[in-house]
């Protein structure tokens, strides 16, 4: 016998608790680390070129995460749609994902906004693609974040920590092309399993795992490290645009820790639990109280911003339809 619906009061309420714990957690982190009022207003100096920086860092992840998306779901035999619906619906989930549990956003408000703009696609096979994204976009901070523990938190004097982010992205690359396939495989069993663990998914069979060439492989993984690079931008130009200017090292060896820290996904976007991953590294890498609370406040802030003028500039793009000769892609066999 299937399990009943959850009542819809029920998962609202979760949501605002979820919400409450995630303002609760950034005001204590703000009120431990935080130095005196006059030392914040003091640290604070806005510049508007900064921010259009930063802003332009968040349009072209979005332009790549996008691009990637629409590959991903159009190569496992989702209905063709217009690039420009990919990245509406993208800014627009960011911006919910910050009030809202980010994996119901990301699993569900996705798939279903592809549904509503004339998927012909079912819901689930338009989750897979959005559970390769989380995948991926784990695995780069997590080495990026190793890379940071050996060369700039703990610095040695032979090894240069520029070179070695270098030969890190080199090695990253020349792996994450052919492992790619047993990676997909592995996260899309793990998905699976989860999903029966529920009363109500424990007579869905597990997705199978799609054919990832290695031309696919090397435009997912390009678009995924250009991506990465868009989402610096995005952190530097917050930052420097609220008055801290951190240099380009420290910036990537604190990004990691903040990044995995966001994607345990307790709370909506990471609220407080990216912000403790920027306290814990920024603080290690010897930055001062009135920074580091400036930066936390400042990228949260400047991701709300910034998504939602995307959101806005893009939202003519909402109404595209697919053709009438737009079928599934042939790429690959749709998952069932």
């Amino acid at each position: 016998m299937s399990e009943p619906p959850r009542p819809r009061a029920a998962l609202v309420l979760k949501a605002i608790v979820r919400l409450a714990l995630g303002v609760a957690l950034f005001a204590a982190l703000v009120w431990w680390v935080s130095p005196s009022w006059e030392e914040l207003e003091g640290r604070i100096e806005l510049t508007p070129r900064w921010l259009l920086l930063g802003l332009a860092g968040t349009t072209f992840a979005t332009f790549v995460t996008a691009a990637r998306w629409k590959l991903l779901s159009e190569t496992l035999g989702a209905t063709r749609l217009p690039y420009g619906v990919y990245f509406h619906t993208l800014a627009l989930t960011r911006v919910v994902g910050q009030f809202l549990p980010m994996m119901l956003v990301d699993l569900l408000g996705r798939g279903a906004a592809l549904r509503a703009a004339g998927s012909r696609s079912r819901l689930g096979e338009l989750m897979t693609p959005v559970v390769l994204e989380r995948l991926l976009d784990l695995v780069l901070p997590l080495v990026m974040l190793g890379w940071a523990l050996v060369t700039a938190l703990r610095p040695t004097p032979w090894l240069d920590p520029w070179l070695a982010l270098a030969l890190v992205l080199v090695l990253f690359v020349g792996l994450a092309i052919p492992l790619l396939q047993p990676m997909v495989a592995v996260g899309l069993g793990v998905y699976g399993r989860l999903r029966r663990l529920r009363r109500r998914d424990r007579d869905l069979p597990l997705p199978p795992a799609p054919s990832v060439p290695a031309p696919l492989a090397a435009r997912v993984v390009g678009l995924g490290v250009l991506r990465y690079a868009g989402i610096m931008v995005q952190y530097w130009g917050a930052g420097a645009g609220f008055g801290v200017r951190l240099a380009p090292l420290v910036l990537l060896a604190a990004a990691p820790l903040a990044q995995v820290a966001g994607l345990v996904g307790i709370t909506p976007g990471g609220l407080g639990l990216q912000e403790g991953g920027w306290a814990a590294a920024l603080s290690q890498l010897g930055q001062d109280e009135a920074s580091i609370v400036v930066l936390m406040a400042a990228t949260r802030v400047m991701m709300v911003v910034n998504f939602g003028l995307l959101s806005l500039l893009s939202w003519p793009w909402r109404r595209a339809r697919p053709g009438p000769d737009a079928g599934p892609s042939t790429a690959a066999t749709p998952p069932r």
